[in-house]
């Protein structure tokens, strides 16, 4: 790992296209999705590839580059199912749910019309049912992979995917009761699957900033682990009491012996098949807010990381991938930290919720967005119909910056908050789904299990529907008229 200590090249830039032959535009948008809310009539319960790929060519149709999703991080596949992508086994491998199973191959020539019938029932409830959607794929796919032969290409995939492939099904296998075959088999058709969406439109895949504890990863990694140690973040403005994540950190200073592959092997799997990699809470690569077992959030204190090293392994990873990065510089962010990922060409993100001056004064090698799945929409503050009453005063914000008067559709607000953030200065604008379509729940309220269902609302309605959507049709001629 010598080459770790060079200076390394710059982040690859966007390249806001997916044809090589054209132009990038100056400034581009895209859309900010939950694949597991964006369902249509064909879903089994929950939004999955070929959801994504439909909903990719409608986007670019619509004059969008880019979308931006949730992690896609695979699940242990053992009952209660894991719900929340930042909470995943494994951030290299992908979730069974995602995928689509009359598009696997071998599918038409076995007998899956029950498990098909009762998971299309499921679309009928907007709650996700995650244990079900799990229990119907499984059994349909088991008998898809006993009725039909091995597909060509799944040798060059699993000698690529080499020896962590290998772990991670006989990982699965324990909890499961199915062969590690079968698990390796998923596999292959989740990276097909998603390669085929991304031929559609520009990826934005994001990279968690931990795994769970009892998972693929934190079994793989056990002795570079952190004992008794949990990863969350300190009291705010928005999270009183400090939030408490319950990721296992990995020990800095044994990094090094593990060859880095804990952060490589993320990035590297969230590079495959996309246009753009998000780093969630980018400022891990820095530090991170470490909570003793058996103390609260606030209590906990910072622990720093090898950045220098971290930055050049993103950089090596980014050019591999061929994908521009995003990190995620919200919260209590150092400058210095910005200034080095500017350095770097990392992208930044700005928020309407966050910020205090107008869209056109914030920097142009950032994105810009209303807030992310971690905070209200823009109905939800425009209503007050947001739970967490001390967030009611950004209301304000939303009055300043469209200048409507009380009582305008929140559909009529989320177009104008869009407008201005297309006329800004920031190269990319990302639209939230939920508020083009005036959703007032967020994807997840931190700190809360059972007192909301995060991760569970699927959109309120079929991608269908959106693509005739009053709200989706006018943001995007918003962005077309800002010559995004």
């Amino acid at each position: 790992m010598g080459a770790v200590a060079d200076e390394p090249p710059r982040l690859r830039r966007p390249k806001l296209s997916r044809d090589p032959c054209v132009t990038a535009p100056p400034r581009a948008w895209g859309w900010s999705v939950q694949l597991y809310a964006l369902r249509s009539g064909a879903s089994w319960g929950v939004g999955d590839l070929a959801d994504l790929r439909r909903f990719a060519r409608w986007s670019r149709a619509a004059g969008a580059s880019l979308l931006l999703l949730n992690p896609l991080g695979a699940q242990r596949p053992t009952l209660p199912y894991q719900a929340s992508p930042y909470f995943a086994s494994s951030r290299r491998f992908r979730n069974v749910v995602y995928l689509r199973v009359e598009e696997v191959e071998g599918a038409q020539g076995a007998d899956i019309a029950a498990e098909r019938d009762a998971a299309l029932r499921l679309n009928a409830e907007r709650l996700i049912d995650y244990d079900r959607v799990f229990e119907l794929k499984s059994a349909a796919l088991w008998k898809v992979f006993n009725a039909s032969p091995r597909p060509r290409g799944l040798a060059s995939y699993v000698a690529r995917e080499g020896s962590a492939l290998r772990e991670f099904a006989e990982f699965n296998a324990e909890g499961d009761a199915r062969p590690a075959e079968f698990h390796v088999w998923i596999q292959f058709h989740l990276d097909r699957q998603l390669a085929r969406a991304s031929r559609e439109i520009g990826l934005i895949t994001d990279v968690p900033v931990g795994f769970e504890p009892g998972g693929f990863d934190a079994s793989r990694w056990r002795l570079h682990l952190a004992p008794r140690m949990r990863v969350g973040a300190p009291p705010d403005e928005f999270f009183r009491d400090g939030q408490d994540w319950g990721l296992p950190p990995v020990n800095p200073w044994k990094l090094g012996d593990a060859r880095w592959e804990p952060f490589i092997d993320a990035v590297r799997g969230a590079g495959r098949h996309a246009a753009g990699i998000r780093l969630d809470h980018v400022m891990g690569l820095f530090r991170l807010f470490w909570i003793p077992d058996g103390m609260p959030a606030r209590q906990g204190a910072y622990v720093k990381y090898p950045a220098r090293i971290l930055l050049s392994l993103l950089a090596r990873e980014s050019r591999r991938a061929d994908a521009f990065v995003i990190g995620e510089d919200l919260g209590l962010v150092e400058p210095v930290v910005r200034r080095q990922l500017k350095k770097k060409g990392s992208l930044s993100y700005r928020l309407v919720w966050f910020e205090s001056s107008e869209p056109e004064t914030w920097p142009r090698d950032a994105i810009a967005a209303v807030g992310t799945h971690d905070l209200p929409t823009v109905a939800g503050i425009w209503t007050l119909s947001e739970p967490e009453r001390r967030l009611h005063h950004l209301r304000e914000k939303l009055v300043q910056l469209t200048r409507l008067p009380d009582g305008t559709p929140v559909v009529d607000v989320a177009v104008e908050v869009y407008t201005q953030l297309a006329r800004g200065r920031p190269r990319i604008v990302l639209v939230s789904l939920e508020d083009a379509l005036g959703v007032h729940e967020r994807p997840n309220v931190p700190g809360t299990t059972h007192q909301f269902p995060n991760w569970r609302l699927a959109l309120p309605a079929p991608i269908e529907r959106i693509e005739t959507s009053d709200g989706p049709m006018r943001i995007a001629e918003a962005m077309r008229r800002a010559r995004r």
